[in-house]
């Protein structure tokens, strides 16, 4: 320090001719061990205050290595911090468990916080990147990335998941379960309109589906277009078991025989036979029953036909046994 390298010189022995050749020399001796240790302190004990400022410049040009420095207190806190030239890392931990960690690069910059229970925060950033990320030692893990194509929300707990991305065309939401809260409207999706869900109630246009189970319609129109190729735009079917027994149906088609019996095109009411079991058809009024043809009626049974009228059967017209007219007596 520089007040000792003073004293050196306040305390410079003065000798005189009076003095005998051993005072002198004895004299010299201990001024000369007094600077050695005043010299020993001094160089052990440099501080900036030893140096100008074109001096202490010059040092810190020298230092081209890695720098690594490391703090320590009574209970057991450390700070550690590593600079080379190629990044930055600063650690921070304590008696606890608890750990901060820093790491900077070129290209990323890193943090990561964890704690003796196993849970660890981690943040990391790029230039074209932002992604973070949570977890615990049971396993439950949750993260956010965002680019500039999108975000990616995404959370885990082992056995299960629940995604979603937004995108600047879209959203892809996937999850076990989807809940929502309040009341729902989409607007002018691929077609323009609007859908409303509120609670059990859906507002709507046009619902296409492929199977809608366990509901009561009312109040509807069905529609099912026959299209001129033949396709048949839809068709109700009764089953039996399970769907994959149709045991009768309605439809509308273009398969009929084309004699004067049935044409081709029809509205065709069918029953089937499933698993042996051969279903009858049956209409049932409680009041009357017409039947209306603009053109020919044809009945048909494979074994035996019966008609019976508990009050009579009245026909109107000329009537044809195998082809001949039946004479009716006037009587």
């Amino acid at each position: 320090m520089p007040s000792n390298l003073l004293t050196a010189d306040t305390t410079f022995p003065t000798l005189t001719q009076e003095q005998s050749t051993d005072e002198k020399f004895e004299k010299i001796t201990s001024y000369l061990y007094m600077l050695l240790e005043q010299l020993r302190y001094s160089m052990g004990n440099l501080d900036k205050d030893n140096f100008n400022d074109a001096g202490l410049e010059e040092i810190a040009n020298l230092i081209t290595e890695p720098v690594y420095v490391q703090l320590k207190d009574d209970e057991e806190n450390i700070a550690a911090l590593t600079v080379t030239a190629t990044g930055l890392g600063a650690r921070l931990s304590d008696a606890e468990g608890n750990i901060t960690q820093l790491t900077a690069t070129t290209t990323s910059l890193t943090s990561r916080i964890s704690n003796a229970e196993g849970s660890i925060s981690t943040l990391q950033q790029t230039a074209t990147s932002l992604t973070s990320r949570i977890s615990d030692a049971e396993g439950n893990i949750s993260s956010l990335t965002q680019t500039v194509n999108g975000m990616t929300l995404s959370v885990t707990n082992g056995s299960s998941s629940s995604t979603i991305r937004l995108l600047a065309n879209g959203v892809q939401l996937s999850s076990q379960s989807i809940s929502f809260s309040g009341m729902v409207s989409f607007t002018d999706l691929s077609t323009s309109g609007w859908t409303t869900i509120n609670g059990d109630n859906i507002t709507t246009g046009t619902i296409e589906a492929i199977d809608i189970y366990g509901c009561t319609i009312e109040g509807s129109t069905f529609k099912s277009v026959l299209k001129a190729n033949g396709t048949v735009g839809g068709e109700i079917e009764f089953c039996y078991l399970n769907t994959n027994y149709v045991a009768g149906g309605i439809r509308l088609d273009d398969q009929g025989a084309g004699t004067e019996y049935e044409r081709t095109y029809r509205m065709f009411i069918y029953t089937n036979y499933v698993g042996g079991v051969g279903f009858a058809m049956k209409l049932q009024s409680a009041s009357g029953i017409s039947m209306e043809a603009d053109e020919n009626v044809f009945l048909y049974a494979g074994t035996r036909m019966t008609i019976r009228g508990d009050s009579g059967i009245y026909l109107t017209g000329d009537v044809y046994v195998n082809g001949t007219l039946l004479q009716v007596s006037s009587s």
